[in-house]
């Protein structure tokens, strides 16, 4: 056991935020009241989410949205991007959205691709990313890098095709995010460069039995067998492709990685396994700040119309991710 984890068992943790607890009650009895017995488990899963989704909806106004469509390599690939009134950062946020790599969409992160767009400046350009079990890894990721690389080449000829991208995501979209900056940087020519990295409570390896795993598997939202479904879920890809499986293991490209500020939840299962990866990714020189939201769960972002404490929470997350950012000299490309 290594001091950081030594740190985290002895430290007590308040309950978890009213609102959020409130939040996770209403999803409970939703998920009890919508039987559907012809549905499998992905589809039910994301049937749930945009039910849950709905129920929480609170759209933010005065932030323009428009969809756009991506043909790559005989599919196409849909996003929607956000704007803030008179906004003009010069950058451009693709947002990869969470759900274990099977359930959420562009509609599941409504709020929060609203609110990073206002707390930020920048354009945000969520990613429907292709889906497990359909499409196994590394189908996600190939999706995330056609966008990345079609953004540079669209640059000057689209508005939000800015001069600098930046990448981010919540659970299994941060995953794919750091995936995404690994292979960048050790493949430069496959997209445009990325600038910055915002990741939120990403999962990052399969089979964890640590504290926050086991101290966090009921009643707090996500749950262990969750998890081990998601992870069977993506598959197991062979060549190239299993090393971006777990990006975190990549250590010489993750000493390379861009300014990078990762937020984890207090009460999440996925807590301890994200912020050993940060003091691994710090100790290799990478340019990662860490923070850990109090009182918050796993998801706490999408629910953010719902919970002000969780709102603050992504609000500090893009206020420090931005300081990170403005302390560091331009990367080289």
């Amino acid at each position: 056991m290594n001091s950081a984890t030594d740190n985290r068992q002895k430290q007590p943790l308040p309950p978890i935020d009213p609102a959020l607890a409130h939040t996770l009650q209403r999803f409970a009895r939703l998920d009890a009241d919508t039987p559907t017995p012809q549905l499998d488990y992905a589809e039910r899963r994301r049937l749930l989410s945009e039910l849950q989704a709905g129920l929480i909806r609170s759209a933010l106004p005065g932030i323009s949205r428009a969809e756009h469509f991506l043909a790559a390599g005989g599919r196409e690939i849909c996003m929607r991007s956000y704007r803030r009134p008179g906004s003009g950062s010069g950058r451009t946020l693709v947002w990869l959205h969470g759900g274990g790599w099977m359930v959420g969409d562009l509609n599941t992160h409504d709020d929060l691709c609203e609110h990073l767009a206002q707390f930020t400046g920048h354009v945000v350009l969520s990613v429907h990313y292709r889906r497990a079990p359909e499409s196994p890894f590394p189908a996600a990721l190939d999706d995330v890098m056609a966008v990345l690389q079609w953004l540079g080449d669209m640059r000057g000829l689209r508005p939000f095709a800015a001069e600098q991208i930046l990448l981010g995501g919540d659970s299994a979209g941060a995953h794919l995010a750091l995936a995404a900056a690994v292979r960048r940087i050790q493949h430069p020519a496959d997209a445009a460069r990325i600038a910055g990295l915002l990741l939120l409570y990403p999962p990052l390896r399969p089979g964890q039995d640590n504290d926050s795993m086991r101290r966090f598997a009921t009643g707090f939202g996500l749950t262990p067998d969750a998890m081990q479904r998601y992870w069977q879920a993506l598959g197991q890809p062979e060549g190239e492709a299993a090393q971006w499986l777990t990006p975190g293991g990549n250590r010489a490209a993750i000493a390379h990685l861009p300014p990078t500020l990762l937020m984890t939840a207090s009460h999440d299962i996925l807590r301890d396994e994200a912020e050993d990866f940060a003091h691994e990714a710090q100790a290799l020189g990478a340019p990662l700040q860490l923070l850990q939201a109090p009182a918050m769960v796993h998801g706490f972002a999408r629910m953010l119309a719902a919970s002000p404490a969780a709102r603050q929470q992504v609000e500090l997350a893009c206020s420090s991710w931005a300081e990170l950012m403005a302390r560091q000299r331009p990367q080289s490309k």
